[in-house]
């Protein structure tokens, strides 16, 4: 049962659903027991779209049979991932069913595969979602489970309130191809309240099953430090998914967020690890930087992975996770990365488009965190900390989190300087984006009091702008719990 805070927070989210949204299809999901199967009824709101699609090349195998609900019941099959419906009326539905017990990982390439976790199912949606390709300004889906008893399930939607008779939630205008993840469980959805947001948190099972109370706490840390960068979490009901059963030593060998829906965040742990283990990693806190953001195109990989390894350093020393000269220690061994892997004659734009072909993420990931580095310092020391990256993402936040359209970084960028009005976004995209070398940071160095030591960097006491260093790693409003750091 959600506390009343939450409902009132959700139902003010929903209130602000624009009224346009007028034609609504239903689709009503009836799952087995056993979660090795489910039954979708999709009932149009006016004219039928043509065809449906989905989103997984897998999605072909693991329908079983459709029809139209129609006098003849005429058969409905797909081809590949679009199926075409023909002769059905206005305000007309159609039935279809889903095997999920077929192991389909064949043509998975992204890791979000549908598979057993313990008792519990995690199902990419695109196995089993046939929807338009395409939805109208006034047109909106929304998705009701009809779910066995103590069945429980965790979507990206944006929950509908007041609640319907089964847990509903409307999709929006996503890229119908944009991969998201739904999962299926005897768990209990765990409402995170933060500023701005209730973070929607659900935990798998696992074998031992994850200390609930734990994990709650280390994803409410996080969230805590992402919020501090501007004052409020920068989506108001992300999915946060916990699925246990990671072989590492690490406690989250493998995250990751996802845009088929408002937004999500997937969290693959070793739950045998204490919670000290997960206050101390910079995993949770990446993922969810990645929420300050809209989604990015992957083009662009360095722009959206830049923001969030900056930030998993900024945001635990601003919350005393970590010191300000940790902080500093991580990101200059980062920066060394990067700069080591670099391919010689390879700009940035061309390792972000070969990054998974060639394994480049710390040349990406690190060029993309010192071009941001500059801007928060050029800023910062412009305005005499008045204005920084901070100030400039709590505007955006303001205008531009649409959780539908997809931005290139140029567009983020020219944005940036149109927020703070200045050009230092597009004078640093024009040096680095085509450059061959790693941005050069030995004069940011030397302004704000870091000198290099071999791999280590220290902190000085005489530079012109060692007020501007000290002002990005200063304690926020929120502080880790001096209890989670024993």
């Amino acid at each position: 049962m959600l506390p009343l805070r939450s409902i009132a927070f959700l139902l003010v989210m929903t209130a602000s659903v624009p009224v346009w949204a007028q034609r609504i299809h239903q689709y009503r999901v009836t799952v087995d027991p056993d979660i090795r199967s489910m039954q979708v009824k999709a009932c149009f709101a006016g004219r039928p779209p043509a065809q449906l699609v989905a989103e997984s090349l897998d999605a072909p195998a693991a329908f079983v049979e459709g029809k139209a609900v129609m006098e003849r019941r005429q058969p409905l099959q797909p081809n590949g991932t679009e199926m075409r419906l023909k002769g059905i009326a206005d305000d007309g539905c159609i039935e279809y069913s889903v095997n999920l017990a077929g192991g389909y990982t064949k043509n998975d390439l992204s890791g979000n595969t549908t598979k057993r976790v313990g008792r519990d199912l995690f199902t990419e949606v695109g196995l089993w979602f046939w929807r338009p390709a395409q939805l109208a300004p006034d047109e909106d889906i929304e998705v009701s489970f009809a779910l066995p008893e103590g069945l429980a399930v965790s979507t990206p939607w944006r929950p509908v309130e007041p609640a319907r008779e089964w847990p509903s939630y409307r999709i929006g205008h996503a890229e119908f191809d944009r991969p998201s993840a739904v999962a299926f469980g005897w768990f209990k959805e765990i409402p995170v309240e933060v500023p701005g947001a209730v973070l929607r948190l659900a935990i798998l099972d696992g074998a031992p099953p994850a200390d609930v109370d734990a994990m709650r706490t280390w994803i409410h840390d996080a969230a805590m430090s992402v919020a501090g960068v501007h004052g409020r979490f920068p989506v108001a009901s992300p999915q946060i998914l916990v699925v246990p059963g990671a072989r590492a030593q690490e406690p989250t060998p493998w995250a990751y967020v996802l845009r088929g829906g408002q937004a999500a965040a997937h969290f693959f742990v070793n739950q045998r690890r204490p919670l000290r283990d997960y206050i101390e990693d910079w995993t949770a806190p990446h993922e969810l930087s990645h929420l300050l953001l809209p989604y990015v195109t992957s083009h662009d990989a360095w722009l959206a992975e830049g923001m969030a390894t900056y930030y998993q350093n900024v945001t635990r020393a601003r919350s005393g996770a970590i010191t300000p000269n940790e902080a500093w220690q991580r990101m200059h061994a980062g920066f060394k990365r990067g700069r080591d892997s670099a391919v010689k004659g390879m700009t940035l734009e061309q390792a972000t488009v070969r990054m998974f072909r060639d394994g480049g993420y710390m040349r990406v990931y690190w060029s993309g965190a010192a071009m941001l580095l500059l801007a928060d310092v050029e800023l910062r020391s412009r305005s005499d900390n008045r204005q920084s990256l901070d100030t400039v993402l709590a505007q955006f936040a303001d205008c531009c989190l649409d959780p539908n359209p997809e931005w290139t970084a140029r567009q983020v960028f020219d944005k940036f300087d149109e927020l703070s009005g200045t050009d230092v976004f597009r004078r640093l995209y024009d040096a680095h984006v085509a450059a061959t070398a790693f941005p050069d940071l030995a004069q940011l160095y030397a302004d704000i009091g870091l000198e290099a030591l071999g791999g280590k960097v220290e902190l000085k006491s005489d530079a012109p702008r060692i007020d501007v260093r000290d002002a990005i790693m200063a304690r926020g409003t929120y502080a880790t719990p001096a209890a989670l750091l024993r």
